[in-house]
Order: C-alpha cells, then sequence, then structure tokens
C-alpha cells in the first residue's frame, strides 16, 4: 500500500512540475534560402541555432522526447546584410533581428527569449557558369582479338556547370561515376551519370556513353634507317639498313598504316670515340596503333668521309 500511494504522490509531484514554465535551451534546425542576386553562399553556416525558450514543463518534454521540428527558413533577401570594409563577398547579420521571423516559426506554446549564435557570417562567390568536358572513369577488359574502334563515345562530351567562380574556374573535368565494365565482347551502349561535386550545379545528370569493339590484325613493315644530325661531309651506312616493324592495329585502320610515314632513325651526334653501335628510335609513330615491335634496336655503322 504504501509503494502505491507513493507512486500516486510522485505521479501528482510530476504533473504539477510541468505545468509550470521553464526556461530552455533547444537546437532548431535552420534552412537559407533567396540569396543575393548571382551570388551563391561558399563556407559552412550553422545548420542549427541554439534557442532559449520558456514554456511549459510539458511543453518542454513533449518537445524533446516526441517533436521532430521543421526547420526554421531564413530568408536572406529579407534582412540587410552588413558588409565589413570594402570586402563584397563577406557579410554579417546579428541574429537579435531575426528574432521576429523565428518566433512566427515556432509553435505558439514556445516563448522565444535569445538566439545564438549572436552573429551569423557569410561570405558569396560570383555565380558563373561555363561547358566543361566530361571524362570517362570506367574499368573494363577486352576480349582477346578485340579493341576498341574510337575510344569510349560520351555523347554529349561536355557538360554545363555552375557555381561560385572560385570553384568553377579552376574545374578542368567532369568525370562520370566510376564504374567496372567487366570483361567486354561486344558493343556496349548506356546512360552513365557524372560525378557529382559539392556546391555545383550540372545542366544534366547523365549522358549516353558507348564502346565500340573491333577486331584487330598484325601489320609488318620494312622501314629503312635515316641518320639524323650528319654532317655534308660525312657518310654513314647503318647494318642492316632496315629495320623490320610490326604492330596491331583494329581492321578499321588497317588501310590507314603507311610504312613511308613511319621514320626508323639512328643519331649521329651520339656517336663517340668507343662507339660501335648506335641506338635505333622510332618516330611519327600514329596515334591509332594498338601496340608495336621492331628489331633491330641496335646497329653497327661504317662511316667515312666524302
Amino acid at each position: 500500500m504504501f509503494s502505491v500511494f507513493l507512486l500516486i504522490s510522485v505521479f501528482i509531484w510530476f504533473l504539477n512540475a510541468l505545468s509550470k514554465n521553464y526556461t530552455s535551451v533547444i537546437e532548431y534546425p535552420l534552412t537559407y534560402s533567396d540569396f543575393p542576386e548571382g551570388r551563391v553562399l561558399v563556407g559552412e553556416l550553422p545548420e542549427h541555432l541554439e534557442l532559449r525558450i520558456n514554456a511549459h514543463g510539458w511543453v518542454i518534454l513533449r518537445y524533446r522526447a516526441f517533436r521532430k521540428p521543421v526547420p526554421i527558413s531564413f530568408q536572406l533577401s529579407a534582412f540587410s546584410l552588413n558588409k565589413p570594409g570594402a570586402d563584397s563577398s563577406r557579410a554579417y547579420l546579428l541574429t537579435r533581428y531575426l528574432k521576429d521571423q523565428v518566433s512566427r516559426q515556432l509553435p505558439p506554446e514556445l516563448q522565444l527569449l535569445e538566439i545564438k549564435p549572436d552573429t551569423l557570417h557569410f561570405q558569396f562567390a560570383r555565380q558563373v557558369t561555363r561547358m566543361v568536358r566530361i571524362l570517362p572513369d570506367f574499368r573494363y577488359q577486352l576480349d582477346k582479338q578485340f579493341t576498341l574502334k574510337d575510344g569510349v563515345r560520351l555523347d554529349p562530351d561536355s557538360v554545363e556547370v555552375s557555381g561560385p567562380d572560385l570553384t568553377v574556374d579552376t574545374l578542368r573535368y567532369v568525370y562520370t561515376v566510376k564504374s567496372d565494365l567487366g570483361l567486354l565482347s561486344r558493343n556496349f551502349s548506356d546512360k552513365v551519370k557524372l560525378e557529382k561535386i559539392p556546391g555545383i550545379a550540372f545542366d544534366r545528370s547523365k549522358v549516353d556513353c558507348s564502346l565500340e569493339l573491333e577486331r584487330f590484325t598484325e601489320v609488318q613493315l620494312s622501314i629503312p634507317i635515316e641518320v639524323l644530325n650528319l654532317p655534308d661531309t660525312i657518310s654513314l651506312q647503318a647494318f642492316p639498313s632496315r629495320v623490320k616493324f610490326t604492330c596491331n592495329v583494329g581492321l578499321s585502320k588497317y588501310e590507314r598504316v603507311d610504312g613511308s610515314l613511319i621514320r626508323a632513325v639512328v643519331d649521329y651526334s651520339a656517336i663517340e670515340e668507343q662507339t660501335k653501335l648506335l641506338d635505333v628510335d622510332i618516330l611519327n609513330l600514329p596515334v591509332y596503333l594498338l601496340s608495336y615491335e621492331y628489331y633491330p634496336k641496335e646497329v653497327e655503322f661504317l662511316m667515312s668521309r666524302k
């Protein structure tokens, strides 16, 4: 019986205590909108305001235990921001001027007494827009005897980006979301997402991507060796006088392989007193060659005066 009456007494005391008014500090989420025209907000801002409020105890208890507060919407255009000195990119606002706007967004049973922090600091940047090239970020393997016909194709290959000038002006590329396409033995085509950049907006979130496969073949050429930096009074003959050049090329590029454009050279200026062999270098390699090999890489030479 004693325990029952004790519980009843505690319950009555608890109800009586909650009926009184108390001062407490609560956190309220904050969102920002209506920035100055042509400007974007950079840097970090408080996501919550600390509000010192006065309310009945049961209201504070209900708020802390059950309520998920609706964020306070803070419209910057409704206030005249203070600017320190001549720096137009910085501004601040004393939160005491927000009291009326915040109070209107609070439940009527909460009486607002004070807002912390006492000052909100803002940093703005000029909003700019420009086109930036998209680069694919894929991992893939090609099945045997296959190669890419014209590389990875993206359509469009550029995206319009908008954001703070400090970020957009230094942005070189936008990348696709990193993905692994695995082993490819046939053409691939799909829409791919662009990797998001904090504070930057794109005019599209996806682009068309395609990889066209083709078989490749081997081409063998015999290329004469040329001598660079040879004086007019000297005659130099390399042995052998030609190199065997072997390369792999996609079938669509087979007809474009021209042995007269690829050069095999040795350099006369590399000859010293003890030099017996000259290194052979290959110049004017077409960009569409998949791989190449040549032999020999060093040649003997016979030098004489004219």
